[in-house]
Parts: C-alpha cells; sequence; structure tokens
C-alpha cells in the first residue's frame, strides 16, 4: 500500500511541476539572463585592461635625442592615463625579440621606433596578430597601421634658406653629415642641396664631410678636418644640433673669423644655449623635436578608442636661431 501510495505521490508532484512549467514557461527563461550578464560584466575588465595596454619600444641611448624619445613617450602615456610596457634595446636582434614579446602580451598597439629596417619581419608579425602599429621616426618596410615623423627634407630645406640669407645668396659651405644615420641623413642633405641648386645658384658645396655619429667628439673631428682642407668657409650645414655643438668647438680651437653661419637640427637645449650665446657667428636650428613621439602615443590612444588615425603624418620643422630661442628654451627637457 505504502508502495502505491509513493508511486501515486511521485506522480502527482511530476504533473504538478509539468503543469508550472507549461503555465509560466516564458518567465522561467528569465533567470538566465543574470547569468549571461555576469559573464559580460566579468569580461568588460578584462577589455577595459587590455584597451589600455601599449607597448612603446625605442633603442637605448646612443645620442641625447634617442634617450629623449623614451622620456617623451612614458610622460605621454602617464598623461593619457595607458597602462603600458616600455621597452629599450641595443640593437636590432633584441628589438625584434621585444616585439614578439609584446606581441605576446596581446598589447592594444604598439609604437615602434626601430634601429632600421632590420626589424622588418618582427613588425609584420605584429600586424599579422592583428595589432595595430604606429612606426615613429625611421621607416620599416610594412603597412604600418601608421607613420608618423619630422620633416628631414624641410631640415635641409630650412638649412639652406638660413644660410643662404645670412650669406646674402653667395659664398662657400661644407656639409657635414651622419651616413650610418641612412635614409634621414639622406633626406637632409639632400634637401639642403636641392634648394641650394635650385634658389641660390652662387652658393657653391665645397664637399660633403661624414661622421661616424652625431656626438659632440665626432662633431669636433670632422670639422677639424673640413676646416683642415679648405681655408675659406662661409657657412656650415650640419644635419645634428650635437654634432654642430662639436663644429663650434673645432672652429673655436681653430680660431677661425671666415665662418658666418652654422645650422643644426633636432632641438637640443644645450645648443640652444649656444645659440644664444654666440654672437660672431650665427648659429640656428631646425627643429626635429624628440617630444613628437608624444604624438604617437595620442595616435594608439585613438586607435583603443575606436578612431581612424592619419596614415602618415609629416611634423614641419621650424628654425630656431637667436631671434626666438628663449620661446624654446626648457630647463626641464631631458634633450
Amino acid at each position: 500500500m505504502k508502495k502505491v501510495f509513493s508511486i501515486l505521490l511521485t506522480g502527482a508532484l511530476m504533473f504538478s511541476t509539468l503543469n508550472l512549467v507549461g503555465c509560466t514557461g516564458a518567465k522561467q527563461q528569465e533567470p538566465a539572463k543574470p547569468a549571461v550578464a555576469e559573464k559580460e560584466v566579468e569580461a568588460k575588465p578584462e577589455e577595459a585592461e587590455k584597451s589600455k595596454l601599449i607597448g612603446i619600444s625605442v633603442p637605448s641611448a646612443t645620442h641625447g635625442w634617442v634617450a629623449a624619445t623614451a622620456y617623451y613617450a612614458e610622460k605621454k602615456a602617464r598623461e593619457l592615463g595607458l597602462e603600458y610596457k616600455l621597452v629599450v634595446s641595443a640593437n636590432p636582434n633584441e628589438q625584434a625579440s621585444q616585439l614578439e614579446e609584446l606581441t605576446s602580451m596581446k598589447c592594444s598597439a604598439i609604437v615602434l621606433f626601430p634601429h632600421n629596417d632590420e626589424v622588418t619581419v618582427a613588425a609584420q608579425k605584429v600586424l599579422d596578430a592583428g595589432i595595430p602599429l604606429i612606426n615613429f621616426d625611421r621607416k620599416v618596410d610594412v603597412d604600418s597601421t601608421a607613420y608618423l615623423a619630422g620633416d628631414n627634407a624641410g631640415i635641409g630645406n630650412e638649412g639652406a634658406k638660413y644660410i643662404a640669407e645670412k650669406l646674402g645668396k653667395k659664398g662657400k659651405v661644407v656639409i657635414i653629415s651622419v651616413p650610418s644615420w641612412g635614409d634621414i641623413n639622406t633626406e637632409r642633405v639632400n634637401g639642403f642641396r636641392d634648394t641650394i641648386a635650385k634658389d641660390f645658384p652662387e652658393i657653391e658645396i665645397l664637399n660633403e664631410y661624414g661622421a661616424n655619429t652625431a656626438a659632440q667628439q665626432d662633431g669636433l673631428k670632422v670639422m677639424a678636418d673640413a676646416l683642415t682642407a679648405n681655408k675659406n668657409i662661409d657657412g656650415i650645414f650640419s644635419v645634428d644640433d650635437e654634432l654642430s655643438i662639436g663644429i663650434q668647438k673645432a672652429i673655436e680651437e681653430a680660431k677661425r673669423t671666415d665662418i658666418k653661419a652654422v645650422t643644426g637640427g633636432g632641438g637640443m637645449q644645450a645648443y640652444f644655449n649656444l645659440i644664444k650665446s654666440q654672437e660672431s657667428i650665427s648659429y640656428a636650428s631646425a627643429l626635429y623635436s624628440p617630444s613628437m613621439i608624444q604624438d604617437c602615443v595620442q595616435i594608439a590612444k585613438d586607435i583603443i578608442d575606436g578612431k581612424t588615425p592619419e596614415k602618415t603624418k609629416i611634423i614641419p620643422s621650424d628654425v630656431v636661431d637667436r631671434a626666438n630661442v628663449d620661446q624654446y628654451l626648457d630647463s626641464n627637457s631631458p634633450y
């Protein structure tokens, strides 16, 4: 009897349950929604974290300008409240390895200031992983998401105009370059040569002298050779500010009074101070500031925010000389 009662009771309960589900089935699906919502809430912090994470890869400091790029990139990332991973490399192989590491971290964007085009394969792997790549200054042979640099040809153009003005559009000049810089050096020198040839035919380019690096001691050495080889020089086009500090030292040591104008390129505070202090020779710099890398970090943030950046952005070069140098002096600048 108990057994029969148990069977009947079980049947009644099953009927009751089925009836309840049949009557309220639509409502019974609603509790599933909070479970989905909880998953979405859990995913959002991960997405937010990923959306803020950017990688920044720059060469180690072999030159004051290069050192300053790391400073400015980090400064901008902090200002924007981004999570970032800054890596500094001594050579292209190390940089390629670091790019692979940043790729494995699934950064939402990577800012790359490459040593040279030897990191092209690693840069392509970044893009193949679906990570936007913002290429700064030196180009790599990939279809980067965005490319930003200063106007290297413009430095040559502006240097030619400045020297021509100071020489009254005629005279003899030499070029002090850094061939190891590759395209950057070529663009600056060609910009100078082209402008002189086109607009100032009475200015004679005596020769081009290549320094091993842009360090001051190399500038001093190569300029000493140029001064020995040329008894009269009216103007000097230099591709870099730090190089020009060495050039000034060589002129001073040689006690040369024939030189009327010297240019540089970059935006170095020590050179700005030199510009301000010199009176017998007109010194100038065509800007190519390391602070431009901040724009690359901003582009990375814009991409994270869903904005589409300009494919290529070239920042024009302004000339700094004794007349306006005070506007550019900054005691807090690392370069």
